[in-house]
């Protein structure tokens, strides 16, 4: 069976298209109909951990990935499988200058529907649609993730591992990528050449 987790300020939406348009979406805290409210990432990927089913396929891209990612240390008996795409081991500090993440999140506070726009500009020249949006809540779980460190659960992580980015991905990055692929024990990494954060989503294979 197949759970997928979108990235922030997207929804259940952005599968269609994808190998895993067929798959369980999981909408995330302050997104579109999602039924989780705690914004603590850890948290939450408890709270998915105790609802999928043994013999699980996680799919995960940005945000999502690092909830994935989660979710198969916390619960290693339950994931058979992780596919990562444009994952980082920490956003804030490898991804992104540390100044910079902690000056998008003070503008998202000030003018959140403006600091959206600017931020899928960065993803994407595409114009994918901007779902419902809780902004408290969407930017609690935002500088949860921001801020959160995945390297202490990375040795937990044995299952198999596909990780995907594009080239040109400016929010996650190859950096962010390779952080997290030099830390598992069963990886593989895959480069598309000209995509970006969210392009990427559009070239995977299952």
């Amino acid at each position: 069976m197949i759970f997928t987790f979108h990235g922030w300020s997207f929804d259940r939406r952005v599968w269609k298209g994808t190998p895993f348009e067929d798959g369980n979406h999981i909408e995330l805290p302050g997104h579109g109909e999602s039924p989780f409210k705690t914004t603590n990432l850890l948290k939450l990927s408890e709270e998915i951990g105790e609802i999928v089913p043994e013999g699980t396929t996680l799919v995960g891209w940005s945000l999502g990935a690092t909830v994935s990612l989660l979710v198969g240390a916390l619960y290693p008996e339950k994931v058979e499988r992780l596919i990562l795409i444009a994952p980082t081991v920490r956003f804030s500090g490898v991804s992104q200058p540390k100044t910079v993440v902690e000056r998008f999140l003070k503008k998202l506070k000030r003018n959140f529907q403006k600091t959206v726009l600017e931020f899928r500009n960065l993803c994407s020249e595409g114009n994918f649609p901007i779902p419902e949006l809780k902004p408290e809540i969407a930017t609690e779980l935002l500088e949860s993730f921001a801020r959160f460190d995945f390297s202490p659960y990375l040795k937990r992580v044995e299952m198999p591992v596909e990780i995907v980015v594009g080239e040109e991905d400016a929010i996650t990055g190859l950096k962010g990528a390779l952080s997290v692929f030099k830390g598992l024990k069963n990886a593989r990494l895959t480069v598309y050449p000209k995509e970006d954060h969210f392009t990427v989503l559009y070239s995977l294979s299952a």
